[in-house]
Formats: C-alpha cells, structure tokens, sequence
C-alpha cells in the first residue's frame, strides 16, 4: 500500500506546481474542504470548480477552496473553459482508480500532452462562470486539460494558460482531493479606446474627412506580452478609404490596408516591441464622401484589438445633406430660366466653396456637409453672380439657406425668381427701329441742305 500511495503522490509536484494551479490568486486557504487521508476511495465523486477572477497572478495555490476572495480582485461572469479528459496514453486508458494509470500520466505537462506524443483525448466539455465568476462541474476520475476559450462580455486581453488537473488531487502527508478549486485568473483591459472625426477639407461632397482613433494601450499579465494590435474601421459605403497613418511610429511598425471600405492596422513585431501600458496610439483614417445615401448621416466606429481581445470606440458621424435652387421667371414657376449661375459660401465674406448654373429645368443641386455628430443642419449662403439671358440680377442677390441632413432624394429646396429686362433697357428692334433710322436720315439731310444754302448766300454777298 505505501508504496503504491507513494507512487501516486510524485503527481503532487507535477500537478500542484503545474501553470493551472500557478495562476492562483492571494487567498487564504481554508480546511473547508479537507482532504482524504489514505488510498483513493473508489467511489467517492469528483469535481473541478473553476474560479475566475481579473487580477494578476498570485502565490500558487493547492486546489483546496479559498474561503475569503475578497483579495481575488473582480469576478468575471461569461468567461468560458473548455475541459477535455485525457483517455489514453499509447492506447493504454489511463484510469486513476489504478496505480498503472497514474503511472501513464508521470511527467506529464501542458506542453507534452499531445496527441503527437501518444495521448488521445476525450469528447470536450464546455462551462461558462456565472455572476460569481464560478462554475462547478461534476466529472469522474481522470486527468483533464483545461482551456479558456471565450472571454464572454469580458474585454480579457491575458487570457489564463491552459493546464493540466488530476482527480482525485494529490496533496500532502498522503491527502486526496476529491473537490478540486482552481483559480486561473485573467488580465483585463480596463481602457477605451474613443474616436473622433472632424470636418471635411470642403464642405462639399467628393472631398475627405479625416477620422482619428485614440487606442489606449491595455496592460498585460505579468508574464504576458504583446502578442498582437490591430485597428480595424470598417468604413461605410459612402466613404471609400484614401490614407491611413500611425502618429509617432515608423512606417517599419505597422502594415496598413486602405481599399474600398476597409481601413486596417496591423502592428508587426518592431511596432509591438515599443507599446506601453498606458500609451496611447493614434491612426488617423482619411477617407473621401462619394455620396449621401438615404438620410446623409454617415456613422463610423473602429474596432481595437489587443493579444486578440476586441473593444469597439464610441460611433461618431459626419452629416450632409443637398441642396436644390429652382429658378423662374416673375410671377411664373412654370417658366424656369437655364443659365442662373451661384456662387454658395459659408459666411458672406469668406470664399466660395461651390459653384452652381441652372439646367433647362431651371435647376441646379449641391451636396453639403451640415456638420459632425449631434450637429445636423448648417447656414449657407447663395450669391447670384449671373441671371439668366434677358433677365436682371435681384437687387440682394444673397440668398441664406439652412441645409439639413437627409439624403439627395429629399434636397432642401429654394426657390428664387428673375425679372425680365424693361424695354428701356432694350436694343430696338423691328418697325421701330427701321421707324427711328428714317427719321435720322431725313434729318441729316435736312441739315445739309441748311448748310449749303447757308454757303450759298454767303458766296452772293460775297
């Protein structure tokens, strides 16, 4: 018996130093659930809880049930572990009711279990923690590698490492633990990364808004590293992606894809060498507005990733809306007028930033940008530099106009008439003209005919 008991207890340091039980966290360890002396009893029943809390690692533990975890730090609800037996080893079931099983499994660790090195693995199990941050599932005698494989709602950037638990557990002075506690813990990332967009190099459409995203960098586990970061903005098919840079690294650090509507970071290995916890990175993302859509607010929002743990930034938008100008004749909608050309500014002494000249319907339009955000309509302000052929410029030819967002299928519509020309102002034309032409030829005549008389009676004198 003592040497089949002294046999099985070499898996003490195999197992209870193992990574699984080194992820601990600081607790005090009570005799709750004390340990059974002697051989392993046959027929009592096992279970694995898994604990979880976001912390950094702390002093290993011995699977035994930590009564006080208010020193664990925060639990984490959602998180999911995967629990795979581990059935054979070289086709041999390894069954820990026998010393020939425990046998099999000496030496056994996280990297050399394998199905290369001769180990076949059981149908895996899948438990999610609850609000405590705790799950408990029965399983019979064996020995299991433990995974987590989901982080849930959790922004877990150190994900545990996976491990290696017997049950029944080895411990000391000839103990077995039926009831096994283990206390992987987690780091989190507690930061949020915001982004921000401002206004368009033109307040006019097919011109480029800059969109920057500010990434906090996360703090690891302490025997974590930066494994990964990337930045993804999936753009919306109103943009299309022009250029995408990386304040304060060399183009070296990061690879960029910038096509259509995808704009992508990746960090290669000399960029992730220089994070720090808490510095922030900032990749500004220019893309050119093609079009307004069906209501002209354009949302974005980038997802950050680090070490493969997501966190998606504050959505942002930028807001256009179009414009239409119908213009007629006095008095007469019906009777549009071709050729009115505007000028549209954003104050009345600033610059223009479009140029617009009615068509044969009497119409021209503009998309605008009216703003970013919660901001959704702006003033602008039209100058009629040139009425049409036969028509007089109005005496203010400034028209102000409040564009709204909305889409190009429901412009904000003005409406600006032109007075037609007086006859005064009129070259003559037809029976008048000719009219007008005699009466200056008989008059011309007659003051030659006044002139020569006049030399005539002065040659008689003479």
């Amino acid at each position: 018996m003592k040497a089949t008991l002294f046999k099985r207890m070499r898996w003490i340091p195999a197992l209870a130093a193992a990574a699984a039980l080194s992820l601990v966290g600081v607790g005090v360890n009570a005799p709750a659930a004390e340990a059974a002396s002697g051989n392993i009893d046959p027929n009592r029943s096992t279970s694995l809880t898994i604990n979880k809390y976001d912390g950094d690692q702390g002093p290993r533990g011995d699977g035994t049930k930590i009564e006080d975890p208010s020193s664990l730090g925060t639990p984490l609800a959602g998180v999911e572990f995967t629990i795979t037996p581990v059935t054979q080893r070289n086709s041999q079931a390894i069954d820990l009711k026998t010393d020939a099983g425990w046998n099999l499994i000496d030496g056994a660790t996280i990297d050399n279990v394998t199905e290369g090195n001769g180990y076949t693995f059981g149908t895996p199990i899948t438990v999610t923690t609850d609000a405590n941050g705790q799950v408990t599932q029965d399983l019979p005698f064996g020995l299991y590698k433990v995974e987590e494989t989901g982080s849930g709602d959790n922004n877990i950037i150190s994900p545990a490492q996976p491990f290696l638990v017997t049950l029944p557990l080895p411990q000391t002075g000839g103990k077995w633990l039926y009831d096994v506690n283990v206390y992987p813990k987690n780091k989190t990332n507690q930061t949020k990364p915001t982004k921000e967009v401002s206004g368009p190099t033109a307040p006019v459409l097919g011109n480029d808004v800059t969109w920057t995203i500010t990434a906090p960098i996360p703090q690891v586990a302490n025997d974590d590293e930066y494994k990964s970061f990337v930045v993804t903005d999936n753009l919306d098919p109103r943009l299309t992606c022009k250029s995408v840079t990386v304040e304060g690294f060399d183009a070296a650090d990061y690879t960029v894809d910038c096509s259509g509507q995808t704009a992508k970071v990746t960090f290669t290995s000399s960029g992730l060498a220089k994070l720090q916890a808490g510095q922030n990175v900032k990749v500004n993302v220019v893309t050119t507005v093609t079009s307004l859509g069906g209501n002209g607010v354009i949302e974005n929002k980038a997802i950050v990733s680090t070490n493969g743990s997501e966190v998606t930034t504050n959505p942002v938008t930028t807001n256009w809306g179009a414009l239409e100008i119908l213009k007629y004749a006095d008095n007469d909608k019906s009777a549009t007028l071709a050729g009115a050309k505007f000028e549209i500014y954003e104050s009345r002494d600033g610059q223009p930033v479009g140029t617009l000249t009615t068509d044969a319907n009497g119409k021209a339009s503009i998309s605008l940008w009216v703003g970013s955000n919660d901001v959704t309509s702006k003033d602008y302000h039209l100058k009629e530099i040139e009425a049409p052929a036969g028509y007089t410029l109005p005496q203010d030819p400034w028209t102000t106009v409040t564009v709204k967002a909305g889409g190009s299928s429901d412009p904000v519509l003005v409406q600006i008439s032109n007075k037609q020309k007086e006859r005064g102002e009129l070259p003559f034309t037809g029976a008048n003209g000719q009219l007008m032409l005699t009466i200056l030829g008989i008059a011309l005549l007659l003051l030659a005919i006044g002139a020569a008389v006049m030399r005539y009676t002065r040659a008689r004198k003479a």
